[in-house]
């Protein structure tokens, strides 16, 4: 709130200075509705082209609403300077500015700002590189634009998901969103985001490799561009020119446009722009072998995306560094630069890894305590029998008898639970260290390899250890993601947040996650849910279960096949399952899958490779939300996986 009220009254100095006499003549004797609208539009108009001024005109907007109580248009402002404020690289006050648009769209029940707010939130986790959250912000906004028939906003979230897909390589996605956007967009006359949608189209069919097309496009949106003064755009176009001509080999053609892009982007204050471009320059050099101008832009996009926290950037400019230090032969500053890349690529998709290795080791203390004082909790009691039964004895020969059987049945139950705790103990860290010690022996044996014999090495065979040593640290660390989660569950550390969810979206949800991996492999999932179905359930845990069921079914179905996902509520009863047709498990298998101390890691129909926890994981969750799973599958015939729990 204090931040708030800092940035009204900065606002009104601030306004002060900018707003011309005209401007300030034509809002003075109008009503305060339509100063703030005036206002807000004057703002979304500066967005691009003078960000600077665009947050005057929002925060004067703002300073209205504040004193006047016009609510109605408070989410609408929001909006507009997060949008701003994500322009010129500031993702922090943008996060801000959106995430109150949300919670007042929420409160006042408007559909349409709550739509656009969750729009504006997929925006800011796509350029924090949180592609999966960013996908089901945008999916949820586009669904209620659908229900609205607003077209504009369903031509908006087409864009943005469109975005996603090109980000992570999957053209043929990427290439429907924004020729589906693009049709609504023409059909609006909207001139600005027919550009983009322009733009977009001739980046698609560049990482295709179809350049002329690319180009006809590019140069289509440039036109467009300079016709509606849409600077952002001829920026952006200029960009997508110098990667096709980079492609081409046409080096010097690409700079001059890379250099076109930056100077646009600099002088509107594209921050996201300059980064990118920043980059491009320094890669552009790299290949031109001019490493000085090289190392000049690569410093600077890293420098300008850690301050402005843009992580996808900051990613790309580690990856870059590297490139340039093996360029160098500096191996030294290759070694830091691909540590720090690693490191950031773990905090933006190893969400659970960011938890302390030592918790692990925590869990297990705890879960041996907590049995230690099951057993001293029976000790007692057959203290307290023995007792009780010393004195009937004197009355009753008979009942030395009952207390010989009490006695022997209680040191019975308490030894053999005592032996379950160390046979369960033996067995875990037998499996911990079977599982550990095969990939860090790996390691050990690589690098030791690479240090000894580097320079007799070919640089193939020296890439090629390299990636060993990568693989075999990528299963470590899923390894021990999985025991954290795993151990995390065994001392009461997840509980149960159970919110209402609507039973399809989620299930589309969590397939989306799995289409890249589903598409590579040539296997349709098809979702048969109720649109209309809600029901009450802890989401994590939800999506984490059916997740797992999803990605082992892939896993383990050939080529060309089908995976059905199937859900229905009755009876205030939720039951979702998996269903695959591929290679199936035989009785002994299913029987052992969810055993603690029995490990089953079998190699998927493409020799993909797993933990073995993460059914242990599932059933850990299911029944800590109360649930339960079955399983039924037949050799070479498939497997279906079921979760089942009560809708309240």
């Amino acid at each position: 709130m204090k931040f708030f009220i800092l940035s009204l009254v900065s606002s009104v100095l601030l306004f002060a200075q900018i707003a011309t006499p005209d401007i300030y003549l034509t809002i003075k004797d109008k009503k305060p509705d339509e100063q703030i609208k005036l206002l807000i539009n004057l703002c979304w108009e500066n967005r691009s082209s003078n960000p600077r001024l665009a947050i005057k005109y929002g925060k004067k907007a703002l300073e209205i609403i504040e004193y006047s109580g016009i609510d109605s248009l408070k989410s609408e402002s929001f909006n507009f300077l997060g949008v701003v404020y994500g322009n010129i690289g500031d993702l922090d006050s943008a996060y801000y500015f959106y995430k109150n648009a949300y919670e007042i769209s929420i409160h006042s029940k408007n559909k349409l700002t709550l739509a656009y707010s969750l729009n504006n939130l997929g925006d800011y986790y796509t350029k924090n590189a949180l592609y999966s959250t960013a996908l089901e912000k945008l999916f949820e906004g586009y669904k209620i634009f659908e229900e609205l028939n607003e077209k504009r906003g369903m031509a908006y979230s087409l864009n943005d998901m469109g975005e996603i897909y090109l980000t992570q390589k999957d053209f043929d996605k990427a290439l429907d969103h924004f020729e589906r956007s693009s049709k609504l967009r023409y059909e609006l006359k909207d001139d600005r985001g027919y550009a983009k949608s322009l733009l977009n189209l001739g980046f698609t069919y560049e990482n295709l490799g179809q350049f002329d097309k690319a180009l006809d496009n590019l140069n289509r949106a440039v036109e467009l561009s300079k016709k509606i003064s849409y600077k952002k755009g001829i920026s952006a176009a200029y960009s997508g020119m110098s990667d096709v001509f980079f492609k081409q080999d046409r080096i010097e053609k690409s700079l001059e446009f890379r250099h076109l892009a930056l100077s646009i982007d600099r002088q509107i204050e594209n921050r996201y722009g300059e980064i990118v471009n920043e980059n491009a320059l320094g890669l552009l050099y790299l290949k031109t072998n001019n490493l000085a101008k090289a190392f000049e832009y690569l410093h600077q996009a890293e420098k300008d995306s850690r301050n402005t926290g843009h992580l996808d950037q900051l990613l790309d400019s580690y990856h870059n560094l590297t490139n340039y230090a093996v360029a160098i032969n500096d191996f030294k500053m290759a070694y830091s630069y691909q540590k720090k890349y690693e490191e950031l690529k773990e905090k933006i998709f190893g969400q659970e890894s960011k938890n302390k290795i030592a918790d692990l080791q925590t869990a297990f203390v705890v879960e041996r305590k907590e049995k230690e004082a099951e057993l001293l909790k029976l000790d007692l009691e057959y203290q307290k029998a023995t007792r009780n039964y010393l004195i009937l004895i004197s009355i009753l020969i008979l009942g030395g008898v009952v207390l010989y059987v009490m006695k022997y049945k209680t040191e019975k139950k308490a030894n053999h639970l005592l032996s379950e705790l160390n046979e369960s103990k033996d067995n875990f860290f037998s499996i911990i260290a079977h599982d550990l010690k095969n990939p860090i022996g790996a390691v050990s044996n690589l690098a030791e390899l690479l240090k000894s014999d580097y320079d007799l090495m070919h640089e193939a065979e020296r890439k090629e250890l390299i990636d060993g040593i990568s693989s075999a640290s990528m299963n470590v660390q899923q390894l021990l993601m999985d025991l954290l989660t795993w151990a995390r569950t065994q001392k009461g550390a997840i509980g149960v947040n159970k919110v209402t969810i609507n039973l399809k979206n989620i299930l589309e949800s969590i397939v989306a996650s799995y289409d890249l991996v589903a598409k590579n492999k040539r296997v349709e999932i098809l979702i048969n849910a109720d649109p209309a179905v809600e029901i009450k359930a802890d989401k994590l845990i939800l999506q984490t279960i059916i997740g797992n069921f999803i990605n082992n079914a892939i896993k383990f179905s050939f080529t060309n096949s089908k995976i059905i996902v199937d859900a229905v509520c009755s009876d205030n009863r939720v039951n979702i399952s998996v269903e695959d047709f591929g290679i199936g498990m035989d009785e002994k298998t299913v029987n052992s899958l969810f055993k603690v101390d029995y490990k089953i890691s079998t190699l998927g129909t493409n020799n993909e490779r797993g933990t073995g926890m993460g059914l242990k994981i599932c059933k850990e969750f299911a029944e800590i939300h109360k649930g339960k799973i079955s399983v039924r599958s037949q050799p070479e015939k498939g497997s279906k996986f079921s979760f089942s729990f009560d809708n309240n």
